[in-house]
């Protein structure tokens, strides 16, 4: 069975938006069920190619928006609400409905999704001092909780900052992506100090992310914590009206916030639905309006979707998460604490294949430690230097690397992951368990649920690999601090190297931009050589959404709240 690529797509590259049109009726020779089990043998694949146009005025359109209707929104089922108690993607999205943060990231129509421009949001400006230790934000006046025991409307104060960043530098996992405060100090209502032992370059960036929103202490004195759905209270555009545990919540329009005319919408319906092929139909027939979190569809999906749907928006974006297989590095005696065997393990991928066949050009080979649309970080592979080499497909030389190690007949070991991501991440990873029994190496999969996933292997509990992607970080650092840090939680590979360490910790103290890249290239040259993690093929994200969801625009962060609360329903369209 062949599948026929017709489809006419809008593609974000660089900030704008393309067209692109396969006029002449190509046809890709394998499904990709087909590829997986053909991967390491394929040869001379010929793959689709489009003809780039603008993208329709009619998308760009200046339209006065109609307040009013409810988007009916795919997300994921949250553990529990408490956003400082976890880190997981689910909690923060729903939180950011209903919280808000110092800053926010820059998003909408006409923005990168990879564009992290702050822009003020509870703190209408700030300064920082010009040793870099010493951060004074100024707080928006007559900002108000939603009205609602036990907040009942009361202002916004400084007050509630100190106890929501004290919170989240106790209790988060995230909690390192502060730096060192030494103390914050409230010298009036409306303004905040933030005291740091030493300069912390990512910590302003940082502030725009969902996990340090600012919570209120009366509901933690009344309710104990933030887990449940009574304990969500907030500042931000919507409200929670009502939680339906596996079925949805019901998110309304907050009267009290801060930004008036704001939001659009009347309500949002989170709906918790698991079933991808119920998600496509529903989405098909115009019952939900946002297909999952991000907007994503199944890439195998786009071309008969496009038939169905032809005036639906189809987007590919750069999306900043990366895969990893993660190692155990501190168990003694495992084959993979020989470097020689993660090199070999490495090379036994056939990365530009992996991208060409797999995903249709739209992808990247090397998309790690540094994520490949972070191009103002991002190291390119000819400049690895001797790691590069270790990227490349080989398999004769991984298989004599092996055998060097004292594993000339491979080895077998368990591989754990969270299945529930998607069809697509299962199937790269089995793709990536054959490229691997190539050379010998047999892992056997271990699917787990999403609690005991995100709690256990994504914070490096697991017997011996687990694969899956990474949360989504906006700042360079995270993707080496969490990583590569030893003793850090989410360093799932178990890292101790002291030189990384001390790498690390220097780019994160250095403000000069220019010095602080050099250290970071320092950084993506010697993980490539010590390979601590595998660093599989990335694909571009494929977003969707109807010509009647106005003011959409995918974005690389979990902050929903500000990305929907421009959005509105054309309700003549629907």
């Amino acid at each position: 069975m062949c599948i026929t690529y017709n489809p006419t797509l809008f593609i974000h590259k660089g900030g704008r938006m393309r067209n692109y049109t396969d006029r002449q009726k190509q046809r890709f020779p394998l499904t990709r069920r087909q590829f997986l089990q053909a991967a390491p043998a394929l040869t001379g694949l010929t793959l689709a190619s489009f003809a780039s146009l603008q993208a329709p005025t009619a998308l760009w359109a200046a339209e006065t928006p109609t307040p009013g209707g409810t988007l009916r929104h795919i997300g994921p089922q949250q553990p529990m609400f408490d956003i400082h108690a976890t880190v997981s993607y689910a909690t923060q999205l729903v939180n950011s409905l209903v919280l808000g943060k110092l800053v926010r990231f820059a998003m909408g129509p006409g923005v990168d999704p990879a564009d992290f421009t702050l822009e003020p949001d509870l703190a209408e400006r700030w300064e920082t001092s010009p040793d870099g230790l010493t951060h004074t934000f100024y707080l928006r006046r007559g900002v108000r909780w939603e009205d609602r025991p036990p907040v009942n409307g009361r202002e916004l104060v400084a007050d509630d900052v100190k106890y929501s960043f004290e919170r989240a530098l106790a209790m988060s996992g995230y909690a390192r992506l502060l730096g060192k405060i030494e103390k914050i100090e409230t010298p009036d209502r409306y303004t905040v100090r933030i005291h740091h032992a030493e300069p912390f370059a990512p910590f302003r960036h940082n502030l725009a992310e969902v996990w340090t929103s600012i919570v209120a202490h009366e509901v933690e004195e009344k309710y104990g914590d933030f887990k449940s759905a009574d304990a969500v209270r907030g500042i931000g555009p919507f409200m929670l009206q009502k939680y339906e545990p596996g079925v949805k919540s019901t998110f309304v329009k907050n009267p009290n916030y801060w930004r008036k005319g704001l939001p659009y919408l009347d309500s949002i319906e989170w709906i918790y639905l698991k079933d991808k092929g119920t998600i496509l139909s529903l989405f098909r027939a115009g019952k939900v309006d946002i297909p999952y979190y991000d907007a994503r569809i199944g890439r195998a999906d786009v071309p008969s979707f496009r038939q169905t749907n032809p005036n639906y928006h189809i987007v590919f974006w750069p999306w900043l998460a990366v895969r990893t297989l993660a190692f155990r590095l501190d168990k003694k005696g495992a084959p993979w604490t020989d470097v020689r065997v993660r090199r070999a393990m490495s090379m036994a991928i056939d990365r530009k294949r992996w991208v060409e066949a797999l995903l249709e050009g739209e992808g990247w080979t090397d998309p790690g430690p540094v994520p490949a649309p972070m191009k103002e970080w991002k190291l390119p592979t000819d400049q690895l230097g001797p790691g590069k080499k270790y990227l490349e497909y080989n398999p004769k030389e991984a298989k004599r690397l092996l055998a060097e190690a004292g594993y000339p007949n491979g080895f077998k070991a368990k591989v754990t992951n969270f299945p529930g991501y998607g069809p697509e991440y299962v199937e790269d990873l089995q793709l990536l368990v054959r490229y691997l029994k190539d050379i010998g190496i047999e892992l056997e999969i271990v699917n787990e649920e999403y609690g005991k996933y995100i709690s256990g292997s994504f914070l490096g509990k697991y017997e011996d690999m687990t694969w899956g992607p990474s949360s989504v970080f906006t700042e360079v650092d995270s993707y080496l601090y969490f990583f590569f840090k030893s003793g850090e939680k989410a360093n799932r590979s178990h890292v101790n190297d002291p030189k990384l360490d001390e790498l690390v910790l220097a780019q994160r103290r250095t403000l000069d931009k220019a010095k602080r890249k050099e250290i970071i290239d320092e950084i993506q040259r010697y993980a490539a050589e010590q390979v601590y993690y595998i660093y599989t093929p990335y694909p571009k994200n494929i977003a969707a959404w109807p010509p009647w969801v106005k003011g959409y625009w995918p974005k690389n962060s979990f902050d929903r709240g500000t990305q929907l609360q421009r959005v509105w329903i054309d309700q003549s369209a629907r």
